[in-house]
């Protein structure tokens, strides 16, 4: 069985806002561990929304994974 990514030494990372539909499809294997989810990056990779807040923060300076635009009047609440 695949393993998860490790987690960052920092220990809060930046919350993705992915509440557009078009962040879901049918399950799939996720990108980095093998196990299924129906959640979608941006660039429809199959991948669960904490585990690319995850990779993220491991990961600083990359865009791998991004949050929606704001709309306009919305908050920014997670």
């Amino acid at each position: 069985m695949p393993t998860p990514p490790e987690q960052p030494a920092v220990p809060f990372p930046l919350l993705k806002k992915w509440r557009d539909g078009r962040h879901f499809g049918q399950p799939a294997p996720y990108v980095l561990c093998g196990t299924t989810t129906p959640l979608r990056s941006h660039a429809k990779e199959p991948v669960h929304k904490v585990c690319a807040e995850l990779w993220n923060t491991a990961h600083p300076g990359e865009n791998r994974f991004v949050s929606d635009p704001p709309k306009s009047g919305a908050t920014t609440d997670a």
